[in-house]
Order: C-alpha cells, then structure tokens, then sequence
C-alpha cells in the first residue's frame, strides 16, 4: 500500500550517504514515511539552495549550516551537529604504501605521486587546494592532479587515473578495492563538522523532529562511526 504521509525530503553531503541509504528502508518500515535524497558536494549544496532549491532538511557544514540561517533560509538556532569527518589517504590496492607520518613526509609523499585526486566542491578538496599552497607545492602537484567536480575521488584509483585519492574517510570508504592507509597528519589535519539544518519552510516539522533523533539514535551512531565518521551527539 502506497504511504499517504508526506515523504521528507533531505539535500546530503556525500559523507554521510552510504548510512543514509542503508538507514533509508528501516525508516520508511518504522515510520510509513519516505526519505527523499539528493547528495552532493558541499558547496553544489550550497548553490543549489542559493539557486532555490528547497528540503526539509539538509546536512552540509556547520559553517554552511550557519549561514543559512542568518539568511532566513534555515530554523535560526535549529542547527544540530551530527559527525565529525577527518580527511583520508587512499592509494590503490598492492601499491607501495607511502610515508605520511609527517607534514614533511606527506610533502613527499605527494610530490612522488603520478597523480593526486581531490574534489573541486567537497570540503575536503577545498581545504586540500589550500593545503597544497601552504605547503608550497600546488602548482607542482595540480599540473597532473586529477580535480574532480564532484563525485568520490576513490574511484580515480580504481580507474588508474590516480595512484593518491584524498578525501572524507567515509567517502573513501564508499569504494571498493582501494587500501585507505592514513589520514592527514594531525599538524595539518582538518576535521569538518558535517550538521543537521532544517529548512524554514519545512513541510512537518515534528516528522523533521523525529528523523533528527533517529539520526542520533545509538544504532544510527554506530553504523556512523563505523563509516569513519565521529558522532558528536545522541539521542537517549
């Protein structure tokens, strides 16, 4: 029988995809309501809402999350920060794994590289790019990286266009048959806090209430966690 109940609708970063998905079917058992998700990169979030697009709610950074609701476009006050996300290292399968014990290791580590992947719009890329100026090597390592506009820069190693992916934790760990051996050293790592924000013109807001705290539910929380991510809060 086909749900006469208002499906909610979400705008996702792809870091959290893989458990939306998985979580989708025993939500719509639990609750008779169907999840609709669209995922993409942060900032492809971004310019949709800014283009007009509308859900009920979305998960994106807390940054992101903030300025929409001082634009009136989110619930002032309404934001609930879900994960934190380390960036990861990937290279493919039975390739030497490289030395990124250190900034300077990193460094090399890059420079070696045929080819690094990273993402124009996700967060990760963003402060990747930026990383790569500080350490002075953006140039160097840009003239054979392989940017992409969106997507999961994991399957650029799968592909061969890439021997070096970097990215969220989960969104590497969304692709199969890569070796996911490191994270950013911690004098340069950047963890970004991916929130919950809930549009002001939200359909039912006590059905968007109920999802959040199944999002923050202790079984949700541990499929999280074991997607890499860092839950940051749960409901009881």
């Amino acid at each position: 029988m086909t749900s006469t109940l208002t499906p909610i609708k979400i705008l996702s970063t792809l870091a959290v995809r893989n458990v939306l998905n998985e979580i989708a079917p025993d939500y719509v058992r639990r609750t008779g309501r169907m999840l609709e998700m669209t995922f993409a990169a942060t900032l492809q979030i971004r310019d949709k809402i800014l283009g007009g697009a509308r859900a009920d709610i979305t998960i994106m950074t807390a940054n992101a999350v903030d300025e929409f609701e001082r634009s009136g476009i989110l619930v002032a006050g309404g934001r609930v920060d879900l994960v934190g996300s380390d960036i990861g290292l990937a290279i493919r399968q039975g390739d030497a794994v490289p030395d990124v014990s250190t900034v300077d290791a990193l460094k090399a580590a890059l420079v070696q590289a045929r080819a690094v992947a990273y993402s124009e719009r996700g967060a990760s890329g963003v402060y990747f790019s930026g990383l790569l100026k500080k350490l002075g090597i953006a140039d160097e390592i840009n003239a054979r990286a392989v940017i992409i506009p969106e997507g999961l820069t994991g399957t650029r190693l799968v592909s061969g266009e890439a021997d070096f992916a970097v990215q969220q934790m989960s969104e590497l760990m969304q692709v199969p048959g890569i070796n996911i051996f490191a994270k950013l050293p911690q004098a340069v790592q950047e963890t970004t806090i991916f929130s919950i924000g809930i549009f002001k013109d939200a359909q039912d807001k006590r059905a968007v209430a109920e999802l959040i705290a199944f999002l923050r539910s202790p079984a949700v929380t541990t499929m999280l966690r074991d997607q890499g991510l860092d839950p940051l809060s749960a409901a009881a």
